[in-house]
């Protein structure tokens, strides 16, 4: 969802805590292990693992990660019943909320909790998101009535959700409904399709009169809405430039081709290698998850993704005509669901994104526990024994083991908490209690540099206010110190040059000028397109001696940024020196 990045981990923890209890309620069936589950299991331990022992840069969403897919999969395991019934209503009821606020907003033009857009993104950071979520919620309201369920008001909700799709403008989003048609079809059957042709019909006729509204309603000129992006990308190819992301990662494949770069590290390697058109752009996302996989988890990590997908469809169709039998309706329409985001995946990137994770998540479960139920191949686990152990029964223990799991989980939260209100006692004058929150956050998340690089700014500033050579040294180590946890973020290196170069003389040991250098071009290595640390780099060369050179760099610096003003400032300093 759309939230501040400073609270993005208090929302997480709090979905896994959601989903965590809806797991220890009262059981409906014990577990089982499947060819499913196990793929499963293996590919989030697989996450989990690159996060904590294989990952150059720790990133706690590298555990929410694997556990909200997880946790959601266990919760539609134990409870498919309640998940297919009140849970599914409840998932639809929000659904159809979210497309009647991109509706308005696109209607309206008003942006609400984002700016204004011609594109409605409601409640989420990104239009494809939105699609995502919407085709996740369409696909099985949208199979429900084309296998003769629900009446008028299921034909309505089925019209709103595609309504709120169009509103994206997300071709992905458009591609994944595509997908979950043609699956959809495909599984039923042609007799399935002859016997309710009225209904296709009718689904037809509905969607091509929202079309025809959305193409009347931007004639009128009361929004901007077109499918022109869609018939380039069917004419012209790739219109979006994704292919040039797509180059670079595939180009990043044998660096470390089976273990990978690290769990969500692409952003960090996109930065050392950008490419035009993106050189003044952060990208984080390779925009294809299945690539991206490759690339951060090695073709292990892709492996065990490709894996699951094959043993659900795989098993899927082995049971198709009991299904269709039996009108098995949550596996079905699971199915149809899940294809629409796995489709979407080739071009963007839901599978980063934890809510969706988690609607996925359910809805495996959700066709595991089917198959199952229909006789596919699985392994039932023995009953825990309620018997005592070291003198505590065994319902005690695994409520504290759950307990002992959330409260884990929720240090990211903590130490992100912490890191917010240093900032604002920061804010408000009292940097003693800045910098014990900064402490505490440190101390929760010892291997985020970020907070480092926040803390070694509050001693540096206090250090030059006070005049005290002290505290700069303890800005010093500090800086030293998130450098050392992460070497692939350089903001902590950077802060610790430019505390060098500009009060070397009260620090104990001031770092030599090829210190200084050697570590600037590591900073230019890693991100040679940054105008900081390019700025940085034409203060180093003046400060080593090399004003030629500075004065040549701050140069090709203002052709590039002329209407920069710290570039402007940099260049008069060097030219007036």
């Amino acid at each position: 969802m759309q939230t501040s990045r400073y609270i993005d981990f208090l929302f997480w923890w709090l979905g896994l805590c959601l989903l965590a209890a809806l797991a220890c309620l009262q059981q409906e069936r014990l577990f089982t292990l499947s060819w499913i589950n196990s793929a499963l299991i293996g590919f989030c331990l697989l996450l989990f693992t690159n996060t904590l022992y294989l990952n150059p840069a720790y990133y706690a969403g590298g555990i929410y990660f694997p556990f909200t897919l997880l946790i959601a999969f266990i919760v539609a395991s134990y409870r498919p019943v309640w998940l297919t019934q009140t849970g599914f209503k409840i998932f639809c009821a929000i659904v159809a909320l979210i497309a009647v606020w991109a509706l308005v907003q696109w209607l309206t033009g008003w942006g609400f909790l984002s700016g204004k857009s011609a594109r409605s993104v409601a409640l989420f950071s990104s239009t494809n998101t939105l699609a995502t979520m919407l085709n996740l919620g369409l696909m099985p309201v949208l199979g429900f009535y084309l296998l003769g369920r629900g009446g008028r008001g299921v034909y309505g909700l089925t019209l709103l959700l595609f309504a709120g799709l169009l509103t994206t403008q997300s071709r992905g989003g458009y591609l994944g409904l595509l997908s979950g048609i043609l699956f959809f079809i495909t599984f039923v059957g042609q007799t399935s399709v002859v016997e309710q042709w009225r209904r296709y019909r009718a689904v037809a006729v509905g969607f091509l009169a929202v079309l025809v509204f959305f193409k009347f309603y931007a004639w009128l000129g009361l929004a901007s809405w077109s499918m022109d992006p869609v018939f380039a990308t069917l004419s012209h190819g790739d219109t979006s430039n994704r292919w040039e992301i797509y180059q670079v990662a595939w180009r990043g494949l044998a660096e470390q081709l089976w273990l990978g770069i690290g769990y969500y590290n692409f952003g960090y390697y996109f930065e050392a290698h950008k490419v035009p058109p993106f050189l003044d752009r952060r990208i984080i996302f390779v925009h294809n998850d299945y690539l991206e996989f490759a690339l951060e988890t090695g073709l292990l990590g892709l492996g065990l993704f490709l894996l699951l997908i094959a043993a659900v469809y795989g098993q899927l169709f082995k049971f198709r005509q009991q299904a269709m039998a039996r009108q098995c309706l949550p596996l079905i329409l699971s199915a149809a669901a899940i294809t629409s985001m796995l489709a979407h995946a080739l071009v963007d990137y839901p599978f980063y994104i934890p809510v969706l994770m988690a609607v996925f998540g359910a809805y495996l479960g959700i066709i595991n526990q089917q198959l199952i139920d229909m006789g596919a191949t699985h392994w039932q686990l023995p009953k825990i024994s309620a018997q005592h152990f070291l003198g505590l029964r065994s319902g005690f223990i695994g409520n504290a083991l759950a307990i002992g799991l959330v409260a884990w989980l929720s240090l990211p939260a903590l130490a992100l908490g912490a890191a917010n209100y240093s900032s604002y006692r920061l804010l408000i004058g009292d940097a003693q209690h800045a910098l014990f929150w900064s402490g505490v956050a440190r101390t929760l998340q010892p291997l985020t540099a970020s907070y480092y690089w926040k803390e070694g700014i509050i001693w540096r500033d206090q250090g030059v206010a006070q005049n005290r050579p002290e505290l700069l040294d303890k800005g010093n180590a500090v800086f030293s110190q998130g450098f050392e946890v992460n070497p692939l973020e350089v903001n902590s290196l950077l802060e610790k040059i430019a505390l060098h170069r500009q009060y070397g003389s009260m620090l104990k040991q001031p770092a030599s000028h090829q210190d200084i250098m050697a570590w600037i071009n590591y900073v230019k290595s890693r991100q040679p397109n940054s105008d900081e640390a390019q700025i940085e780099y034409v203060h180093c060369l003046d400060f080593v001696g090399e004003h030629a050179k500075a004065i040549e760099q701050a140069k090709i610096l203002m052709g590039k940024r002329p209407q920069s003003k710290p570039v402007q400032k940099l260049f008069e300093s060097v030219s007036h020196e």
